[in-house]
């Protein structure tokens, strides 16, 4: 699909969401999002392109529930760092289609719902274009899109809530997905099917202080074994993730920190639009802040910091985990609220930090920037 295409069809959902705002209150999201990256020397590739527009929309059931539904366009450009090795690659299409429908078990305290992604992207690519793919999967850089397509996937979950105290509240969520068989590299008939993989989530949240806020959570993550053609390839690792995150009103404005932690356990194979990429038992570790800054009744200013680092286990560390990369991106983001249905959000970001490649430290920098419209009747 390309730009040509995608730009009438989002303005085919904006339209169809202002046309019945009188009637189904819809609720659409768009953004169009551009970054680049530069490396140093020492990869097989000296900078990545992605331009990305993802698409939301969610039409709400009164007190039942809702069903949702994202899509997108991407395009990545890599360019080679030696062109005897091989050629600048592109790649572009529309990304996988996810629906979710909600229904409201008990309003305000358990919700239910089912999902489906549809197989709308780009899941068997070209060998010369696996570089891309690869490039995307970093942790360290966190691409807005990271992956372009897969099999798709069926799914089901919950997320419930009940009071501990008058002010604190305990959160349980768990959730089932079955990723669908596909063939992921041009040429190769061998089909791959990603395991199924299970989630269960626990979390608390509650004041400290009158102006202070703190949610903490966890969640334990498991796959079963995935196969190629017909042979097992391997057992995923159990991934465990931790969240934190403080919330401080200082006057009209608002100080959020936070910090997560996802483990992965042992070797494994990780899915990925472009098939079987293998993960070394590892971990990532960040944090960052924010501040919410009313500077009018319709413009909030956002500026924002988050700091990144990612760990590796290698044959010969056994169980010490070795630095793979390190990120800090920094920025500022700006709402404004055109009308009471209608917001615009602008923001802007620069990154830096490295990869490590062959032991080696490979620098790299990068800027990101986006501008999303809000439409919500």
């Amino acid at each position: 699909m390309s730009i040509r295409r995608l730009v009438p069809a989002v303005a085919v959902a904006l339209g169809f969401a202002g046309a019945a705002k009188a009637q189904v209150p819809i609720r659409t999201s768009v953004a169009f999002f551009s970054e680049t990256y530069n490396f140093d020397a020492g990869l097989p590739y000296k900078r990545v392109n992605e331009y990305s527009v993802p698409i939301g929309i969610t039409v709400p059931f009164g007190r039942y529930g809702d069903l949702t539904l994202s899509t997108g366009y991407a395009h990545i450009v890599l360019r080679s760092a030696d062109r005897a090795l091989f050629q600048d690659q592109r790649l572009s299409g529309v990304v996988d289609t996810e629906l979710r429908a909600s229904w409201n078990a008990i309003p305000g305290r358990l919700v239910t719902f089912v999902t489906a992604a549809l197989p709308t992207g780009i899941e068997t690519v070209e060998g010369e274009e696996l570089q891309i793919l690869g490039a995307l999967a970093s942790d360290v850089i966190g691409f807005t899109a990271p992956t372009v397509g897969s099999g798709g996937s069926i799914g089901a979950g919950f997320g419930g809530a009940v009071p501990l105290t008058a002010s604190w509240s305990v959160g349980v969520g768990g959730t089932f997905r079955k990723p669908l068989s596909y063939v992921p590299v041009l040429g190769n008939p061998r089909e791959l099917q990603p395991g199924a993989e299970f989630r269960a989530r626990v979390g608390v949240e509650g004041p400290l202080a009158r102006k202070t806020y703190v949610r903490v959570a966890a969640v334990f993550a498991h796959r079963a074994r995935d196969a190629l053609a017909d042979t097992t390839v391997n057992g995923v690792g159990n991934r465990i993730i931790g969240y934190v995150s403080l919330s401080q009103g200082i006057g009209n404005a608002s100080l959020i920190l936070y910090g997560y932690d996802v483990f992965r356990g042992s070797p494994q194979i990780e899915q990925t639009a472009f098939g079987a990429a293998v993960l070394q038992r590892g971990n990532l570790i960040g944090g960052g802040a924010r501040v919410d800054i009313p500077v009018t009744p319709r413009l909030t200013v956002v500026p924002r910091g988050e700091f990144r680092l990612a760990t590796e286990g290698r044959p010969a560390s056994q169980f010490k985990l070795l630095k793979v990369g390190q990120s800090l991106r920094g920025g500022v983001a700006a709402r404004y609220q055109v009308t009471r249905q209608f917001a615009v959000v602008l923001q802007g970001s620069g990154t830096t930090g490295f990869v490590v490649q062959d032991f080696e430290h490979i620098d790299f920098r990068g800027v990101r920037g986006s501008v999303h419209a809000e439409w919500r009747p």
